[in-house]
């Protein structure tokens, strides 16, 4: 995978499972209306946590801070963060109540803070609409009714309609389309 960085290297992702039903495990939806508050360290160190824990079934879990670094050898790489970045994750988790953290002897337990009144029910908060601008009311309908619709792409380039207009996701940003709309392609 080219990268601009010579000084990094990345394995290329070899895709994803063809069927849900094969090594995954569940993600909390209570996150849904979270992520926009997140920072990316802040979210790899979450995940990292969830998979540690949620993902073997698990309520906490003794993680030291080298394995949140760099991983456990012949399972996973960790978050790839340095130490400085995961501890300054882990002390806004804890302080936004995401997670509680223990002293150890050798490492820490990392516990998800659970909500003894979450419902289940809301898919999006009443007030997710005017926040999430990229989401237009059929797709929230379609979520909500349980089942998606095909998306439109340009090439491989994803697209949305906004404001009557049609947008092409372009080198990390959203740019008018000027092509024909025959040539948008659902899939």
């Amino acid at each position: 995978m080219e990268n601009d960085n010579p000084k990094h290297h990345y394995e290329k992702f070899p895709g994803f499972p063809p069927e849900q039903t094969i090594d995954f495990w569940c993600y909390p939806k209570a996150l849904n209306g979270y992520w926009h508050s997140l920072n990316g360290s802040e979210q790899k160190v979450l995940d990292y946590i969830l998979r540690h824990t949620w993902g073997f079934n698990k309520t906490r879990d003794d993680i030291s801070l080298t394995q949140l670094t760099s991983g456990i050898k012949n399972f996973d790489k960790g978050t790839g963060l340095t130490r400085p970045t995961v501890i300054a994750a882990i002390k806004t988790l804890v302080a936004r109540g995401f997670i509680k953290k223990t002293k150890g002897r050798t490492a820490n337990h990392y516990e998800l803070v659970k909500n003894f009144n979450y419902s289940g029910k809301k898919l999006l908060p009443s007030d997710s609409k005017k926040f999430l601008h990229t989401i237009d009311n059929n797709t929230i309908k379609n979520i909500q009714d349980g089942f998606q619709k095909r998306k439109p792409y340009y090439k491989t380039m994803p697209m949305r309609k906004r404001f009557g207009r049609w947008e092409v996701f372009d080198r990390g940003r959203w740019n008018e389309y000027g092509a024909k709309e025959s040539e948008i392609e659902w899939r």
